[in-house]
């Protein structure tokens, strides 16, 4: 919780004010402007064709996001796998695979897509081409960054509960892009819609049309649908713990999020541990988690999905948790991607 990757994302999120952070903000200043003179260079190479970009056989839908983690990204491509599933098309869901766990996550929630993994995803989706396997439409996660591929659909998602930190670049900033990538963005996706003030969504709104106005926003949030068991996978319904001392876990981009979420189902969250986005847990971070939670009184200790699937083994025999099961949902902008997806398809209304 220490580490100094932690430490380096307090000082992007202007959170570290110790003595050492007065010498290296301005190091991760110059840091920044040296990483935006590379990504804009890096563009410019394949906007001018100077580096060759490939075409698939298949329509492609990038799914990107603008800053470092805690965008609902993955939980968004899971949303727009389910849809096409339900059209009786194959998405293939191309991802880096930064962590095991998202793969698995989408592997178990989507029975009926195929998962290409790999750095290279251009080749990971050649080799289903070559196996011959049937595909519809290619999904391409963190495909903002992923310039080698073409695709006819450009998605950005954004955190509402913190859309573009304090608008620099990493590592001074949580910003991967400029803000003015959005100008070649379709449509941006704005996730936790519902842990913000209305006026506060409307300026985020305003301030999105005044960057890009030609995209078109869709709102989202994520939904929590019930909690189950760790090592039996028994269902509880959330409101079995409404007014409950709960504690929490969890390496996800914002862990508040999930916090917020638990909070909204009247849940009390008095210990709350929170790790850098896609951390390995060791037994010994566990029985800490479990001791501290039993010294505050804690009724249950809760994680997400991401967590769990991470290190089911571990979690379940360690601490045997309750696991927070959430889908996205759409509040506005529904028909904005079904549209593009119809299209795509060539699905008849």
């Amino acid at each position: 919780m220490d580490s100094p990757k932690n430490y380096f994302r307090l000082l992007a999120e202007d959170r570290q004010h110790d003595t050492a952070s007065t010498f290296l903000y301005p190091l991760l200043g110059f840091a920044s402007w040296c990483y935006r003179l590379g990504v804009r260079t890096f563009r410019w190479l394949y906007e001018k064709k100077i580096l060759a970009r490939k075409r698939l056989p298949y329509p492609v839908v990038s799914i990107g996001n603008l800053t470092w983690g805690g965008t609902g990204k993955t939980p968004f491509v899971e949303y727009l796998a389910r849809k096409i599933c339900a059209h009786r098309r194959v998405p293939l869901i191309l991802t880096r695979g930064y962590s095991h766990d998202e793969v698995k996550e989408l592997q178990n929630h989507l029975p009926m897509a195929m998962v290409g993994v790999g750095k290279d995803r251009a080749k990971a989706a050649e080799q289903i081409i070559k196996e011959k396997r049937h595909v519809d439409i290619v999904l391409l996660d963190d495909g903002l960054q992923h310039m080698v591929l073409e695709r006819d659909v450009d998605i950005v998602a954004i955190n509402a509960l913190n859309p573009f930190g304090n608008e620099k670049l990493i590592p001074r900033g949580i910003l991967r892009e400029p803000l003015t990538v959005l100008k070649r963005t379709s449509i941006v996706v704005l996730s936790h819609v519902n842990l913000i003030k209305e006026d506060e969504l409307k300026k985020l709104k305003d301030k999105i049309k005044i960057l890009a106005p030609q995209v078109q926003i869709v709102e989202t949030f994520m939904e929590p649908i019930f909690l189950y068991r760790a090592k039996t996978h028994a269902r509880m319904p959330l409101e079995k713990l409404a007014g409950k001392r709960v504690g929490t876990f969890a390496a996800v981009g914002t862990p508040r999020s999930f916090q917020l979420v638990l909070q909204r189902a009247h849940m009390k969250t008095v210990r709350n541990f929170e790790f850098l986005d896609h951390h390995n847990y060791t037994e010994e971070e566990l029985l800490k988690i479990k001791q501290v939670g039993q010294s505050a009184g804690t009724e249950e200790i809760i994680t997400t999905e991401k967590d769990f699937f991470r290190s089911r083994e571990l979690i379940a025999n360690v601490l045997n948790p309750l696991v927070l099961a959430a889908r996205l949902r759409v509040i506005s902008g529904e028909e904005i991607l079904t549209d593009r997806l119809f299209r795509l398809l060539g699905v008849r209304r």
